[in-house]
């Protein structure tokens, strides 16, 4: 591994850093600009791993966002209309992320596309254990993601979130019994 391996790397890490941090975080707006943070380490780190779409992905994260953070900072409550945005904002997404790839996306670029559809979709719902069904899904997909491009701190990073999200499912159906 060559210095810029090792930088790419560190780009990815400190992504990865930001958006485990936003999870300890209490103030959806906190996590929300924290995450757009780790989206920026995380697409710069995965285009330099000519991983294409999921920079596109990450990108696709930073504008929806700000679309949520807008939402909330302006105390606007509905959810329906913030919905219907952000889908149609997948669409035109999805469309544009074609373009740029002028092909079909392969099955391992589905993955990033999954995850980033159901992390944006998880930001209209409550329910606790949606999001971390959610948030088990979009691990998995980021995990095979990063296997693929060689992202050794999305690969530490997304077992570790596998794991504390069984432990945590099990510890609360424990303690609910």
């Amino acid at each position: 591994m060559d210095q810029a391996d090792v930088q790419i790397q560190l780009v990815g890490a400190f992504g990865y850093f930001f958006l485990a941090n936003s999870y300890f975080n209490k103030n959806k707006n906190m996590i929300l600009n924290m995450q757009i943070v780790a989206n920026v380490f995380l697409a710069i780190h995965y285009f330099c791993l000519s991983g294409i779409v999921g920079a596109v992905c990450d990108v696709v994260s930073i504008v929806a966002n700000t679309i949520i953070y807008f939402f909330n900072k302006n105390n606007c409550k509905n959810k329906q209309l913030l919905a219907e945005l952000l889908i149609l904002f997948l669409i035109i997404s999805c469309f544009i992320t074609l373009f740029i790839l002028k092909k079909p996306i392969t099955i391992h670029e589905v993955f990033p596309v999954i995850a980033t559809i159901m992390v944006i979709l998880s930001f209209v719902t409550n329910s606790k254990n949606v999001i971390r069904g959610i948030g088990l899904i979009v691990a998995v997909c980021w995990l095979i993601y990063g296997f693929i491009f060689g992202s050794y701190s999305a690969i530490i990073f997304e077992i570790l979130i596998i794991l504390s999200t069984i432990i945590s499912h099990f510890r609360e159906k424990r303690q609910n019994h």
